[in-house]
């Protein structure tokens, strides 16, 4: 699809072409009126069901938001029966032009088939419904082979591809709809630890935070590529509120590799305990930003506001990475973190859906089972930048990854040298394009800075294309 030998030249001259292209075709979504058509986070591989995927009114408009349509009436009749089915495919091609391991690129593709099933309309199950996701994996992997970082450089690279599921769960909604239980393969980055201004860009980091990704040294959360067996329990009392719960199988580190689903319940290692709260101060009559505009009756725009903690711990103890105690023997401690985050739109072009969003995210672990102790990240995700393109998303973000004294022992000790940092910063600007209904381009740029914390600055440049069929 690609020939990974481009000089930098012809990377750089395509994504400026991409550019530019998207300011000349027509928006067509923003057009016809759709303020979420151009969403990253509609086409991401992880998308959440809808609240109440019962209401006719909730089902999307696939005219407007998929490149095939409606299907001559035929998903609209599946969704009055209680299935929905989405069919998405991501295509990125990224070359490390400086630094890192070496120059080089390569082109990573992911499929995603989804069904989301109501359980009253097909089997009178009121509250009940199920989700299934299959995903199939291809291409090459430009941070193992070309970068080095610590905290990778793109949200769909896996270790290695396949083919099969990713998620499969049931849902038993009670209390009015204002709680739920989920069980199932369930990975915890699809409602743990988001944010979602932060989802239109391609780093791994601005999903599930590297500290809390990062594997100690027995197990790992259940996340992309690798999902595992949980239940979860999630509150909304009220608008202003929410709060969920959730116990998952450790992936145990040696299963990490595979990209696969962790189904034995023999082959985990531990469990994972994730809690989170949070809060919409917009909600709760706080004003932040200027985003008075925003409030009028029935104009459909309803700013991001939220404010979350969460905390996380597994079970047992693990083997700290390299203390021992006087005999010898590996010292075990507690394998935990905690994180704290924030979203707000700021600002709101009036009678309009272009809109400003910041985020900003803060998490910590013990720093003696895995090697990232704490990270940081920041960004801004400016929707309708141009006049005409309000489904567009431009973006500018930064991440800091700081690896604690004991990571950095063992990193050294594997490297067989001194590290030249004790953290890896990352800043990634991009921006989105919907070049028609279900078709977005995405060009990027990413500058990584101490890749492994032992490798020169690297840049990389490329761009994404996701489909909606």
């Amino acid at each position: 699809m690609f020939n990974q030998d481009h000089p930098l030249k012809e990377v750089l001259g395509a994504v400026l072409f991409t550019s530019l292209l998207a300011q000349t075709l027509p928006a067509t979504a923003a057009e016809a009126g759709d303020p979420d058509a151009g969403s990253a986070n509609r086409l991401a591989a992880e998308g959440e069901p809808a609240r109440d995927a019962s209401a006719r009114e909730d089902t999307p408009n696939w005219q407007k938001s998929t490149l095939t349509g409606d299907w001559n009436g035929a998903r609209q009749r599946l969704a009055d029966s209680g299935v929905q089915v989405e069919l998405l495919y991501t295509a990125d091609y990224l070359r490390n032009n400086s630094g890192g391991l070496k120059h080089g690129g390569a082109w990573m593709g992911h499929a995603d088939l989804i069904l989301q099933l109501d359980g009253e309309k097909l089997l009178g199950w009121q509250g009940g419904s199920a989700y299934l996701q299959l995903i199939s994996n291809s291409g090459g992997r430009v941070n193992l082979n070309y970068v080095g970082s610590l905290m990778g450089v793109d949200n769909i690279e896996a270790p290695v591809n396949r083919s099969g599921i990713f998620q499969a769960w049931l849902q038993q909604s009670f209390l009015d709809d204002k709680a739920s239980l989920r069980a199932g393969l369930y990975p915890i980055d699809s409602e743990f630890y988001v944010t979602a201004s932060s989802g239109v860009f391609l780093h791994p980091s601005f999903g599930m935070s590297a500290e809390a990704g990062d594997f100690g040294t027995l197990a790992g959360p259940s996340i992309y590529p690798t999902s595992t067996w949980a239940a979860r329990l999630r509150v909304d009392p009220d608008p202003a509120w929410y709060a969920m719960l959730a116990v998952t199988r450790g992936v145990s580190s040696d299963r990490a590799a595979t990209a696969g689903p962790n189904i034995s319940w023999q082959q985990g290692s531990g469990s994972m305990l994730i809690g989170e709260v949070g809060l919409s101060p917009a909600e709760l009559g706080l004003k932040l930003g200027d985003t008075a505009s925003a409030s009028k009756e029935g104009d459909g725009f309803k700013p991001i506001s939220k404010l979350a903690l969460g905390a996380w711990r597994f079970t047992p103890q693990f083997p700290e990475l390299v203390a021992v105690d006087t005999a010898g023997d590996p010292k075990n401690a507690t394998h935990w973190g905690a994180y704290v985050l924030g979203e707000q739109t700021l600002y709101r072009v009036p009678d309009s859906s272009r809109n400003l969003t910041g985020f900003v995210r803060y998490g910590f672990t013990d720093g003696k089972t895995n090697n990232i102790d704490y990270s940081v990240s920041a960004g801004i995700a400016w929707q309708g930048v141009f006049a005409g393109r309000e489904d567009d998303v431009f973006g500018i973000a930064a991440t800091r990854a700081h690896v604690g004294p004991q990571g950095r022992q063992l990193l050294a000790s594997d490297l067989g040298a001194p590290l030249s940092a004790s953290a890896e910063t990352v800043v990634e600007v991009t921006y989105q394009a919907q070049l028609a209904r279900g078709v977005i381009v995405q060009p990027l740029i990413q500058r990584i800075l101490n890749p492994g914390l032992s490798l020169a600055d690297a840049t990389v440049a490329g761009a994404r294309l996701q489909v909606a069929f």
